[in-house]
């Protein structure tokens, strides 16, 4: 398969609960870095609130510089989760600066995402998971450990790894378009049966 191929959905219908002409482009996902909400104090670190200023902090001086540093920010389509931090006033602008509203989809933008839609970003529906299950299959005593279990981890992960998942990708994207945009349990749902 050519890595750089790309596909144009435009067989999804528009209105339903995705993006009706979405590129789809085999790349190499690319983790930014492991970035922590946390407050300076006297004492060290502090975890603190997410809220939209802390957000907008971590995209201004870490994600966005980042992407610049890559040379893929022009390129990079920006799909957020839409918790309020997310889709606060100072992101929605900041987003918007860096990415225009053609490569941004979320919730108050031109590509809205609904909430009931298929989620395609590959953090959401393998990272986190995997995540989740090598860093709890350690025992953890503290705030301190589990910040070093979660980075000894992140940085196991090899870049094969990140391509197969990037490829993954691609066929769920391409499930979606031929489901329209619906969503698709019921399509592993019924694969399961079938073994």
């Amino acid at each position: 398969m050519d890595p750089k191929a790309s596909r144009d959905l435009t067989s999804l219908r528009p209105g339903i609960s995705h993006y009706s002409r979405l590129p789809v482009q085999r790349r190499a996902m690319q983790l930014v870095g492991l970035l922590f909400f946390e407050e300076k104090s006297p004492a060290g670190p502090v975890t603190c609130t997410v809220n939209g200023v802390s957000y907008e902090s971590l995209l201004h001086s870490h994600v966005n510089p980042a992407f610049q540093q890559r040379a893929c920010a022009d390129r990079t389509i920006f799909m957020p989760d839409c918790p309020s931090p997310h889709i606060a006033n100072p992101v929605k602008l900041l987003t918007f600066i860096h990415f225009g509203n053609d490569r941004i989809i979320s919730r108050y933008f031109p590509t809205n995402w609904l909430p009931s839609s298929p989620d395609l970003n590959p953090c959401d529906f393998w990272l986190w998971g995997y995540l989740k299950h090598v860093v709890f299959g350690d025992t953890i005593a503290n705030l301190a450990e589990l910040k070093a279990s979660i980075a000894q981890h992140i940085h196991k992960i090899i870049t094969d790894t990140l391509r197969s998942v990037v490829e993954h990708d691609i066929s769920w994207f391409e499930l979606v378009a031929q489901n329209d945009g619906q969503q698709i349990v019921e399509h592993f749902l019924n694969k399961s049966r079938e073994s």
